[in-house]
């Protein structure tokens, strides 16, 4: 665990450090900010509250967001601030007309944020709860593919070739995996109806 790290995990809960926190006014301010987020608060002190669930499922663009209206913050380590940086980059990557390899998408990736490709790694693995570099740029590829799939009539070895993938069995092993169906079966029940297209690409946007 970092130290300064924004979250740290623990037998009872997940406990945010958070700054400009004083006196017994900020704890109770802090509480009520907290449960008004319906998270259940097990304890408040001065610079820390714990709550109940694991880091990964909470939301934290929320946390963080009432918190500053309320004048407070989270304390956010270096990885959490490059893990940041990383997901916004992935996303414009893979949005850009010139395809990238998979083989070439991490280089990128580190060359763009100005950091090595083993800084990228190391920062996820630093952040409690958090999946791998790789398995969530592969998530967030595949996520793109279902918004591709709804809302183009790119064939499928086009999307595949966008995506950057070398082959066409080589995306529909790992989509089948991911959506438990093909590319064009899970087009298919777009198609029929049985996929509702504008809650796929709200889900997929979140």
């Amino acid at each position: 665990m970092l130290p300064n790290s924004s979250v740290t995990p623990n037998a009872a809960g997940c406990v945010l450090y958070i700054k400009h926190m004083v006196c017994a006014r900020g704890v109770r301010m802090v509480r009520r900010e907290l449960e008004g987020l319906g998270l259940r608060v097990l304890d408040v002190r001065l610079g820390a509250a714990t709550v109940v669930g694991p880091a990964d499922i909470l939301d934290w663009a929320r946390i963080r967001e009432a918190l500053a209206t309320a004048g407070f913050a989270l304390l956010e380590s270096p990885a959490q601030q490059l893990v940041a940086r990383v997901k916004q980059a992935v996303d414009e990557l893979l949005h850009r007309p010139d395809t990238l390899r998979h083989r070439d998408f991490i280089p990128t990736l580190a060359k763009e944020l100005g950091v090595s490709s083993r800084q990228l790694h190391a920062c996820f693995a630093q952040v409690p709860g958090h999946e791998s570099l790789l398995g969530y740029i592969t998530r967030r590829r595949l996520h793109y593919a279902q918004q591709l799939l709804a809302t183009s009539r790119l064939d499928i070895g086009r999307i595949a070739r966008q995506l950057g993938y070398g082959s066409l069995a080589h995306f529909s092993g790992q989509f089948r995996r991911f959506a438990q169906c093909s590319p064009s079966v899970y087009r298919q029940q777009l198609e029929a109806g049985i996929l509702l297209t504008k809650d796929i690409v709200a889900h997929l946007n979140n």
